[in-house]
């Protein structure tokens, strides 16, 4: 009689149900942590690292450099503190300053930041952290899906994924809420038109309004003006702006580079001048990315050593399972002896449940590493307003389902030694 050992193997896995199924998901629950923490830590600073773009500088008044770097490039929250236009010229007058781009955040559409700019934004900032607009000229900056970009007031361009989510398209209006999240006031009355639509950069500007900052201005001023008169005051317009209207939230800065080089040697100087100014923070974008994951890597070194023990702990859980069911089938691996199994045959049957066993866990624990990845990416952007996109290497997961299909196969080894000491003779004698 032929011995069927997938059939033998699958009906022992059968018989034993629920040790199966909590084996199973013991492992699952280790290697969807352990993958989950991977993708989000990759994820993240993938994530960080483009949004930075080509700049070299982050010039606000927030009260911190971490702060500043979140609010102005990651749009994760709605900045306290404004800087005068003034203060921009000095720095766009500044020898070692290559561009000095001027933003102003706080307002927003629906649940997508806006950031208003000047045209010139899009000609000299890029996402790509390479691009050097004296350079490279054309080739590196934004990419345009349809449309074009900002050329005059009361316009908008959409970043790839607001056009995507809320299906506006070239000649819609839409108009601004002064907050975060649609919690203050619309700013009625001034309606700005879609003019284009931007190509997917995979950076957090994906997620963002572009809108023309002088217009910014004169919609912040009418708010201001109708408050002090109680009701409707005249209609502002460019010409009625005062120097306290002309408010800016913060300011891109690239320094002169040497040709072939993306670092700045006066950047630095500049830096250290501006901190001198304690109306002023001045931030690397680089420098705070580094900080911010010499912290979570920290983090990151306890959370990936506790999956590594419930690792260990699936696999431990895989060998009491099947020890314990060894115990039990020692009549029924006497039988299979008798019907031609051989020793190494029962022990490789025990050591392919062990291995099933893994990589059933293994598998179901991917499942939950991207389930795991969309929630912590969710809380991510309910939190801070940072959108990661979850994505593990293929190598993490080799790696990871490798390392468990492995701790398993060690997990059987006792067991199977049980199973191949099983005594025929002394397991064959009649029951009663």
């Amino acid at each position: 009689m032929a011995l069927s050992g997938t059939r033998v193997v699958l009906r022992s896995l059968l018989a034993r149900r629920f040790q199966t199924v909590t084996t199973t998901v013991t492992v699952a629950i280790a290697v969807g942590l352990l993958l989950t923490i991977l993708s989000m830590r990759d994820a993240t600073r993938q994530t960080l690292e483009r949004g930075a773009g080509n700049m070299h500088l982050v010039v606000s008044a927030e009260p911190s450099s971490l702060v500043s770097v979140l609010n102005s490039v990651f749009h994760a929250g709605a900045p306290t503190r404004a800087m005068t236009w003034l203060q921009v010229q000095q720095l766009q007058r500044d020898p070692r300053v290559a561009y000095a781009l001027a933003i102003q955040q706080g307002d927003s559409f629906e649940d997508y930041p806006v950031t208003a700019v000047e045209p010139i934004f899009f000609e000299q900032f890029s996402p790509d952290s390479g691009y050097d607009p004296e350079r490279d000229g054309e080739d590196g900056r934004w990419g345009v899906a349809n449309g074009r970009l900002i050329e005059g007031r009361f316009e908008v361009v959409l970043g790839a994924r607001v056009a995507q989510e809320t299906g506006l398209g070239i000649g819609d209006e839409l108009l601004l809420t002064c907050g975060l999240a649609g919690a203050g006031f619309v700013h009625a009355g001034f309606g700005y038109k879609v003019v284009g639509v931007l190509e997917l950069s995979g950076t957090p500007h994906d997620r963002v309004v572009f809108a023309d900052l002088a217009s910014g201005w004169i919609i912040h001023a009418q708010d201001k003006r109708d408050r002090e008169v109680g009701g409707k005051a005249a209609r502002v317009t460019e010409d009625d702006l005062s120097a306290a209207d002309r408010l800016v939230t913060g300011v891109y800065v690239r320094g002169v580079v040497r040709e072939g080089r993306q670092a700045s040697a006066a950047i630095a100087d500049l830096a250290s001048e501006l901190r001198r100014n304690p109306s002023l923070t001045v931030a690397s974008p680089a420098s705070e990315i580094d900080a911010l994951f010499r912290i979570v890597n920290r983090v990151d070194r306890v959370l990936i050593a506790m999956a590594f023990v419930v690792l260990v702990s699936g696999a431990v859980s895989i060998m009491l399972a099947l020890y314990s069911a060894g115990q039990m089938r020692r009549r029924e691996i006497a039988t299979f002896r008798v019907l031609g199994a051989s020793r190494g045959r029962i022990v490789r049957w025990v050591l392919a449940e062990a291995v099933l066993l893994g990589a059933a866990g293994a598998a179901v624990g991917v499942v939950m590493s991207m389930l795991g990845g969309l929630a912590v990416s969710w809380g991510l952007k309910a939190q801070l307003g940072l959108v990661v996109e979850p994505a593990v290497s293929p190598a993490a997961f080799g790696v990871v389902g490798i390392a468990a299909i492995v701790l398993a196969a060690l997990a059987g080894v006792a067991p199977a030694v049980l199973a191949y000491r099983t005594a025929v003779a002394a397991h064959l004698r009649p029951l009663g």
